[in-house]
């Protein structure tokens, strides 16, 4: 009797664990992937912005104002590794940066121009997804992500 039971919890087991490697390999396969560095070159418009939390009264207002300032936003990543970011508020634009993708956190870092002193420096971390037909920034700082075109 022993033996029996036994037999039915292994082959119980065995089904349980294809199970979960077929459900995994399918959720794989439909889960977002990140840009590769080919797809990253080159010049992005700001389409749409989703803030991924809820502010409270008082910031409403100035996320308004980032809004149409974000919609007016270039993100320029080169194939040479030169990034720039045209943006409206004074202070807040990037030029002369370098980008690089972290492995690690599959991401793009944006760190100081090796021209200027802080050239080590993080001024932006972007995580990137495809999802279906669209692309989409997070910026790692924040609470907003931005769906993207590529001009």
């Amino acid at each position: 009797m022993f033996v029996i039971i036994k037999y039915f919890k292994l082959k119980k087991m065995k089904k349980t664990l294809l199970l979960f490697l077929i459900l995994g390999f399918l959720g794989g396969k439909t889960s977002a992937q990140s840009l590769t560095g080919d797809e990253i070159v080159g010049t992005w418009k700001v389409l749409e912005i989703n803030v991924l939390k809820e502010l409270p009264q008082e910031q409403l207002a100035m996320m308004a104002m980032l809004k149409d300032a974000f919609l007016k936003a270039k993100f320029t990543f080169e194939e040479n590794h030169n990034f720039s970011f045209d943006f409206t508020f004074e202070g807040m634009a990037i030029s002369e940066a370098r980008w690089t993708y972290n492995e690690a956190t599959n991401s793009y870092t944006i760190q100081a121009s090796q021209k200027k002193a802080n050239s080590q420096k993080l001024l932006m971390e972007i995580i990137t997804k495809k999802e279906g037909d669209k692309i989409l920034f997070y910026l790692s700082e924040s609470s907003i992500s931005l769906e993207m075109k590529k001009e």
